[in-house]
């Protein structure tokens, strides 16, 4: 029994692992996340089906329509031609079946079909636009919360260097070497360091809380994120990018430029069927009826067959056709209009962020020499002041520096990775962006 008891604490506390490890989400994991439980997504799908079961109608168009009825009623005298029908009987039952088939419409079922393909296919394109734009959220997310993240580990990193300068002056103050006024400012910027940590972490958190209402994780009571950014600003800090391979990608794959596309396909189709309003109709049709003054029937049957055309005369009323087909070419002029101004506003973006890729790249570069540079002033400084040959503002002045440049060279990285995530979403690329 004890042996029972033991393996299941210990069962109970390998699932406690778990949860724990589950709870370290990477980007990836993330994406995953948004992508299955975005309810924009799973809504869109259901509208290819909706489209589906139009096409599904169509399919009836040519199936023969059958109709029939049935009535009972009661003459009080009986004309001639009723008399031959119903006899002496002046209660008449009647029963008819029609049967109403078409033979050939002239293409507008086809050209409907047509149609609703096209508008499944911008459906398609409007699935992915929501899926680029997911990716994009969460990724940018993702990022922002890592800035912060690394923002604390900054400030921490600087509180625990003002605590070690903050012993040294108190071990210098113990032997007369400084005054307290060294330890009082010391204490100061210890303070405003506190000051910045707390902020740093109230914005932490509020990230993570998007970063979790994004991936539809708020069941998760601790969400902790891998943090990837030095590796990838490593893989990806030298790549290159070719702004007419991204412009010309833009204009084949994305879906704000195929949407526009698609539609003018749509009213192109719409016009095919406005043009089939005229046309002519070739049909079917059977009629069969008994008449009787009781049931059963006896030999009173009766049937009609026959084929027919009907045609609508393309002027006068029959004309307005003429007038959908004009508007319906504005549409058209005023969508390539919408699709050439949507390429020059995608284009504007991409070439934006490009030449925000260079200026940080080059901000990186200057924030590293500011660290360096902080980092051997630090040094230096305090050597001469536990020799009693500085002062402690040196110190306290290099360690500000260093940490406003270690924050900046952070968030610079940062700033670098969601350029590359925007310009993976202006581009249009469905795969994930790392």
């Amino acid at each position: 029994m004890k042996i029972l008891i033991k393996i299941t604490f210990l069962f109970v506390f390998v699932l406690s692992l778990n949860i724990s490890f589950a709870q370290n989400f990477s980007l990836n994991q993330l994406l995953d996340s948004a992508l299955q439980n975005n309810y924009l997504l799973q809504s869109n799908k259901l509208n290819t089906n909706i489209k589906q079961t139009e096409i599904d109608k169509l399919k009836i168009n040519y199936l023969p329509i059958v109709g029939a009825s049935a009535s009972f009623s009661y003459w009080n005298f009986l004309l001639p031609n009723k008399e031959r029908l119903l006899g002496d009987n002046k209660t008449d039952f009647y029963n008819d079946i029609t049967v109403y088939q078409t033979i050939y419409d002239f293409g507008q079922t086809k050209a409907e079909q047509a149609k609703i393909e096209q508008e499944i296919l911008l459906n398609d394109e409007i699935q992915r636009q929501i899926r680029l734009t997911v990716i994009y959220g969460v990724a940018n997310a993702y990022f922002s919360a890592l800035s912060s993240e690394m923002e604390i580990l900054a400030h921490q990193n600087s509180l625990e260097q003002l605590k070690n300068h903050l012993q040294y002056s108190q071990n210098l103050f113990d032997i007369g070497k400084v005054s307290s006024i060294d330890i009082l400012k010391i204490n100061v910027q210890i303070s405003v360091e506190e000051k910045n940590l707390q902020k740093a972490q109230n914005d932490f958190l509020a990230q993570k809380i998007k970063l979790q209402n994004l991936c539809y994780l708020t069941n998760v009571d601790s969400l902790k994120i891998k943090n990837s950014a030095q590796t990838l600003f490593n893989q990806f800090e030298n790549q290159l990018f070719i702004s007419d391979t991204i412009y010309n990608n833009v204009i084949e794959n994305h879906p704000l430029i195929l949407v526009n596309n698609i539609k003018i396909d749509i009213e192109e189709k719409q016009q095919e069927i406005y043009k089939r309003q005229n046309r002519p109709e070739l049909f079917g049709y059977g009629i069969s009826n008994w008449e009787h003054g009781y049931l059963p029937f006896a030999d009173n049957f009766n049937f009609n067959v026959g084929i027919g055309i009907r045609y609508t005369i393309p002027y006068w009323g029959g004309s307005g056709y003429r007038y959908n087909i004009t508007k319906s070419n504005y549409v058209i002029e005023q969508l390539g209009v919408e699709k050439n101004q949507s390429f020059l506003e995608i284009k504007s973006e991409i070439d934006l962020v490009l030449n925000d890729i260079e200026s940080i790249k080059q901000d990186i570069e200057n924030q590293k020499k500011i660290i360096e540079l902080a980092t051997e002033t630090i040094n230096n400084a305090s050597v001469k002041y536990q020799a009693g040959q500085g002062t402690i503002i040196d110190i306290l002045d290099a360690q500000t520096i260093l940490t406003d440049a270690t924050i900046a060279y952070n968030k610079a990285t940062i700033l670098f990775l969601q350029s590359l995530v925007k310009l993976h979403y202006l581009s249009a690329n469905e795969d994930y962006p790392f």
